[in-house]
């Protein structure tokens, strides 16, 4: 099925939690999307590099914060809405950054998905890209 996925959860380095800290920074693209989110993010590696559909929105660092581009070495992040495990909403992020691997992504979500899923490192996830009406 065209826009569906399955990668494998993978350890992070934390920094979703930690950027995501101020959530005031992320209330734009929250309502751009129509979601919220918790704070951090579920790193997962696809077996391909995952293929942006045109309803990706790319978010400058300079839309973030002042300063936001030096702090992560991050030039913005392209953001995919998805649906995962057909239950819950979220966005499959990348970053626009020096060697940011093309088959990697960063779930945001409005549930911790490790908790919610039960998932672990090596676990197996899926989603699909879904189309939300724009603003």
């Amino acid at each position: 099925m065209p826009g569906m996925y399955v990668g494998q959860v993978r350890q992070g380095r934390g920094l979703g939690v930690e950027r995501m800290a101020d959530m005031s920074i992320f209330n734009d693209m929250a309502q751009r999307f129509g979601m919220t989110f918790v704070p951090g993010t579920l790193n997962i590696v696809l077996a391909q590099a995952f293929e942006r559909p045109t309803n990706t929105v790319f978010v400058p660092s300079v839309e973030l914060g002042p300063g936001w581009e030096e702090m992560t070495g991050q030039a913005g992040y392209h953001l995919t809405p998805v649906l995962i495990e057909d239950q819950y909403r979220g966005l499959a992020m990348q970053a626009e950054e020096d060697g940011y691997p093309p088959e990697q992504i960063e779930m945001m979500c409005e549930v911790h998905l490790r908790t919610s899923l039960g998932l672990e490192d090596g676990d197996q996830v899926r989603f699909s890209v879904v189309c939300l009406p724009h603003p």
